[in-house]
């Protein structure tokens, strides 16, 4: 059992060979069907997302800066060890993927993390903000000081100052195409009223994929958790129609244990070596499942109380 796992099921108070006890305050038939969708690897995920009032996770917000790491041909993890960032390399620039807490962040690990992989940070085009949290937006000014374009749905741009002109303003279905690269928004409300995934291609030693960075765990009550569960049935439609094959979860030490470890370890793959983040069309079609019927056995819940 990895690390991850056990921790997670630490934190619920349950033995490992009992993960569907952990969500006794859902309804049991709905939490039985997601458990028969889970595996090993979304283990931590079901625990989480099939409990009415998970916990919050342990070490959130106690992060160190990541080892910088190629993860894919044009993808790369600059992140911290609690929340993401990734950098997707194009034909014409950069793109960004989160910006972590500060300032400070954006400029001694996410461009320091950029140059140390080889990346110019004058580069970077377009930065994505897949919610207004503070661990996920806080460095946002820091790149528009810079006169990079920095990209909110319109929901979430209220929080944190509004949008500064049309273009910043992130539409559910809009593709932006940065060099050969397209990078399309899918609005996932529930995490916040505008969270949104990108999806975008990766090619691991020249074969292409299709990756989606989400994020997951909606916070309020029925309305909320019903607006959630249309939000991800309408990504796995965008992510069928695309071929999604690779998930990544934007506090990824929350999501999957192997691919945190893979992404965590620093290390420089070998050409030719196995990806753990592919996991294939049906698998993540089966993940996104598992968790809209874990939502609907919290709605279930809420109804009865």
């Amino acid at each position: 059992m990895s690390r991850l796992t056990l921790y997670t099921l630490m934190m619920a108070g349950i033995g490992p060979f009992s993960a569907a006890a952990s969500a006794q305050d859902a309804d049991p038939q709905l939490v039985a069907q997601a458990r028969a969708l889970s595996d090993s690897r979304s283990e931590a995920t079901f625990i989480r997302q099939c409990t009415v009032q998970p916990s919050r996770f342990p070490g959130l917000g106690q992060g160190v800066a990541a080892e910088p790491v190629k993860l894919f041909d044009n993808l790369y993890y600059v992140g911290k060890t609690d929340v993401g960032a990734w950098v997707i390399e194009t034909s014409d620039g950069l793109a960004l993927i989160d910006t972590l807490y500060n300032a400070e962040d954006a400029e001694q690990i996410i461009e320091s993390g950029m140059r140390q992989l080889g990346l110019d940070p004058e580069q970077l085009k377009v930065v994505f903000v897949t919610h207004s949290h503070g661990d996920h937006s806080g460095g946002a000014s820091y790149f528009q000081e810079r006169g990079v374009r920095v990209m909110l749905s319109e929901a979430d741009w209220g929080p944190i100052g509004g949008p500064p002109n049309a273009d910043s303003i992130a539409s559910d279905g809009q593709t932006i195409l940065l060099g050969d690269t397209p990078l399309t928004v899918v609005l996932t409300p529930g995490h916040t009223p505008g969270s949104i995934s990108i999806l975008f291609p990766v090619f691991n030693d020249g074969e292409s994929h299709m990756a989606v960075v989400m994020g997951l765990t909606p916070r309020g009550g029925i309305d909320v958790h019903e607006e959630a569960v249309e939000g991800l049935e309408h990504l796995a439609e965008f992510a069928d129609r695309a071929g999604i094959d690779v998930v990544l979860h934007t506090h990824e030490m929350i999501f999957d244990p192997a691919g945190q470890d893979f992404i965590m370890s620093g290390a420089i793959r070998s050409a030719n070596e196995p990806n753990p983040l592919i996991i294939g069309q049906q698998n993540v079609q089966r993940f996104a499942n598992m968790v809209t019927t874990c939502w609907k056995a919290r709605i279930a819940a809420m109804e009865k109380q």
